[in-house]
Parts: structure tokens; sequence; C-alpha cells
């Protein structure tokens, strides 16, 4: 029976591989060649919405860059669409650390003051800033916050540094978010949360609390997004879905 579970996920894993290596994704690369087109699609676009202080967004060889202000609160930058269940991918750096060290990625943006989003942060859970690391979830509505703990596993995130390479992955289907984390050498499952309602669409966005920050990419892909000629990570998805399996 066991043999024959693992023919079955084999084969349940391999075609999720088959159809993500032929996929596409729209990705706003700020580190390519078109790394300013994409910076004024994203950062100048009508829909788009800033929250938060200015951040001072702006174009580095480390992409999508943040001001160096260290004290600064949640400084956000998304743009609102009518897409439904879809997956955003970025890989980071934190340049400089402050106190709470966040990172921030959004999905279902309406604007700055309603969304979702997820983090990593300078903290583990129920501790207080520079415990260590967590990932946590977040919902605003209104501007007001709720957030939780998606985890604060070591064997997860590790000690982040500054100037490194991370990345957060989420897919939000219905109200339901999976969350994978890339630790500089590969991407893990992290975890998932259950959104406790409101938002049914929305689109994509960034941000940062008492950190200077840089964002290489935004890739995200679902039904109705249109996409460029960018594939999406095969290889990290395969190893991340694995991962899910093996728990059951």
């Amino acid at each position: 029976m066991k043999g024959k579970w693992f023919i079955i996920a084999f084969a349940v894993v391999m075609t999720i591989f088959v159809l993500n290596n032929i996929a596409a994704a729209l990705t706003f690369d700020f580190v390519g060649n078109d790394a300013k087109k994409w910076f004024d699609e994203f950062v100048k676009s009508k829909k788009t919405t800033i929250g938060g202080a200015d951040a001072g967004w702006h174009l580095t060889a480390d992409g999508l860059t943040t001001n160096n202000d260290v004290v600064s609160g949640h400084d956000r930058i998304g743009i609102a669409e009518d897409w439904t269940d879809y997956t955003l991918e970025s890989q980071y750096q934190y340049l400089k650390f402050g106190a709470h060290k966040e990172a921030h990625l959004y999905v279902r943006w309406n604007d700055q003051a309603n969304n979702y989003f997820f983090r990593t942060i300078g903290r583990t859970n129920a501790g207080g800033a520079g415990s260590g690391w967590s990932i946590e979830w977040l919902r605003k509505v209104g501007a007001a916050d709720n957030e939780g703990d998606i985890t604060d596993d070591k064997k997860i995130l590790g000690d982040l540094k500054e100037k490194t390479l991370y990345g957060l992955r989420g897919e939000i289907k219905d109200q339901t978010l999976m969350v994978d984390f890339f630790n500089g050498k590969e991407w893990l499952p992290a975890g998932e949360v259950t959104y406790p309602g409101t938002f049914k669409k929305g689109g994509i966005g960034v941000g940062r609390s008492s950190t200077e920050m840089a964002f290489q990419y935004l890739r995200v892909n679902g039904t109705g997004i249109a996409p460029d000629a960018t594939p999406v990570q095969a290889l990290g998805k395969l190893a991340t879905t694995w991962g899910r399996l093996k728990r059951w």
C-alpha cells in the first residue's frame, strides 16, 4: 500500500512539474535589461497606490529598492487588479537592518488600506524585536490590522542576514494562502493560513518596515493574468509541492 501511495504521489508531483515548466508568468523584473520598463509599470501605474510614508522607491543594481530609513513604519506600494486566485513570488535582500526587519508581500491588494499580506519579520512568534525570525500573515481592512503566525521554525528560516537573497511565495486560493520560503539555497514549504474573509479579488504589492530593502522581481501567475515570456520556476515548485505531499 505504501509503495502504491508513493507511485501515485510521484505521478501527481511530476504532472505539476510538467505543467509548471511550460507555464508562463507576468514578471516585474527589476534587475533585467527591461528593469526601467517594469519599474514604471509597477510604481507609476494609474492603478498604483502608496501607503505609509513614501519609501523612496527607486531602481538599483539590486532591484526595486527603498531608501535607507531603518526606523520607518509600514511603507507599502501596490497595484489594484481584479485577480482572484494566483501565486505571487519575490526574491529580495535586506540591505540594512533596523529593529523589526520586515519584508512584506501583498496579495488581494485593493488599495493601501485594504489587502492581505505576509512577511518575514525579525522576531519569533510571541517574542520581541531581535528574538529571532518568523513568517506572519496580516489582513488590512480600512487600515486596521489583523495578524497571526505562519511559522518561526528555525529549520526553515534560520538566521537571516543582510545582503543575502531570500524569497517568499504565496499561493492564494479562495481565502487560503499557502506560503513557501527561499532560504538562500532552496524553496521550502513554510505553512498556510485561511484569512477571515473580506477580499475575493485584488492585485499585488510589496512593503517594508524598519529596514532598507531591495526586491529583485515580482512574479505572478494565475487564471486571467496575461503572462509575459518568463517561465515559472518549476524546479522550486516541484520541491515544495513534494515537501507538502510528504507531510500528508
